[in-house]
């Protein structure tokens, strides 16, 4: 039924696919080849293997439908809700992902698609991102909780990190457009074309402009970089040293967040959430020890 509330969708039968691997979400993705010649990207998740997924594709068929049409993002085509689950379709988004790892190509035309999108106001359908990032306290909680969950670089630095991530209700705030999951498999980059665009927008929300290009410099240093760890590390630190302060403010309040949830159980459906939160708020020690 899903197949054919897809084609109902897009108005033409489908008669090729390609199947799409990356992201974190448990459910099958593709682009399709249509009958009259068009091409279309059809992502699914079922409500049973992810009730959370489920409802950020829902989230995202409203931010996509509401975006400014000069977002560096996909045209949603449509989406369909039939027998548990749950599809988007929209344009091709044409190009590579811009990594893992990072590439200087790519780290300038990411960073230029979010300024482009903070330069963009945002629709009044999506939330403010205080709705969304509830634990950018987690140092704050972590500080205040066992010792035994921290390693030694933790117990060290907890109390500094935790202050730096202090009040980022208040700093986080505003009205511009902000993709708020920036990261190398949720950027599509044509470097002959000089583009890029932003995928996956389930955390599509309002707040400062500076806050895409923060998360991006987190993602180089935290997925890495094709030149080694000092070459993404020197490219992080660029971003930020064109931001306000709160951009690095931000990226350790976004490490206390990942470290925080990562001492939670597992969400149904993402066995390995937990494991990746670990990890990335470890490899970006690099950048904290810098802000600090």
């Amino acid at each position: 039924m899903v197949a054919v509330g897809v084609e109902r969708v897009c108005g033409a039968n489908v008669v090729g696919s390609r199947d799409v691997h990356g992201g974190m979400s448990p459910g099958p993705a593709a682009v399709l080849s249509l009958g009259d010649g068009r091409r279309v990207f059809v992502k699914a998740v079922s409500r049973t293997a992810s009730e959370a997924s489920y409802r950020f594709y829902q989230w995202e068929a409203v931010a996509l439908a509401a975006l400014p049409a000069e977002a560096p993002a996909p045209v949603l085509v449509g989406s369909v809700e039939v027998d548990g689950w749950c599809a988007l379709v929209m344009s091709v988004a044409e190009g590579v992902p811009a990594g893992p790892p990072w590439t200087d190509d790519g780290v300038r035309l990411v960073a230029a698609a979010c300024e482009l999108v903070g330069s963009l106001r945002a629709p009044a359908v999506v939330p403010p991102i205080g709705q969304l990032l509830t634990d950018l306290d987690g140092w704050e909680r972590l500080a205040a909780g066992d010792p035994a969950l921290l390693d030694h670089w933790e117990r060290q630095h907890v109390t500094a990190l935790a202050d730096l991530a202090a009040g980022w209700p208040e700093w986080t705030v505003g009205s511009t457009l902000v993709h708020q999951d920036v990261r190398a498999d949720n950027a599509i980059v044509d470097v002959p074309a000089g583009r890029a665009v932003l995928v996956d927008w389930s955390f599509g929300c309002a707040g400062a402009s500076w806050l895409d290009r923060a998360r991006l410099a987190a993602d180089i240093v935290g997925a890495g970089h094709r030149d080694g760890p000092a070459a993404g590390l020197r490219c992080a630190s660029t971003i930020l040293a064109g931001l306000p302060n709160g951009a690095g403010r931000f990226v350790v309040a976004l490490a206390g967040m990942w470290r925080y949830r990562s001492t939670l159980p597992a969400p149904p459906g993402h066995p390995t959430l937990r494991l990746w939160q670990s990890e990335r708020a470890r490899l970006i020690r690099p950048l904290l020890t810098s802000l600090i």
